[in-house]
């Protein structure tokens, strides 16, 4: 399912579990990915993280199927309350970005619609450098 907003970026609701690392933190986490976008992601793990980790690095890696594509997303926490952690994605390999961009076009339908949110994405990493 797709959720927009007000947002530059389509969300995708898409239920599947990942690895959250979290910079400082001496576990790894399992988590449920709750939606995802070119931008970021929001996890929910397992237990409750009771650390302060609000603009932590971290790292989510979300296994596709059994033949070994991954998405690896590396952020920071822009949000977290209790078992809820919103990511911000600050780095993608190109493997992962092409799997993010499949699983959107997948769950969008629209070439369109993802070409804009590349533009848009594009642009803002310019207007930083």
């Amino acid at each position: 399912m797709l959720t927009t907003e007000s947002r530059h970026y389509s969300r995708i609701q898409f239920n599947a579990a990942v690895e959250l690392n979290i910079r400082l933190l001496e576990d790894i986490h399992t988590a449920h990915l709750l939606d995802i976008s070119l931008k970021g992601a929001l996890v929910e793990t397992d237990t409750p993280i009771s650390s302060f980790i609000q603009m932590r690095s971290c790292l989510m890696t979300l296994t596709l199927g059994n033949n070994g594509e991954k998405i690896t997303m590396q952020g920071k926490v822009v949000h977290h309350a209790g078992r809820l952690v919103g990511l911000e994605a600050l780095h993608m390999d190109v493997d992962s970005m092409t799997n993010l961009r499949k699983l959107i076009l997948l769950n969008t339908g629209s070439e369109d619609l993802l070409g804009t949110e590349l533009s848009h994405m594009l642009n803002s990493i310019k207007m930083r450098a």
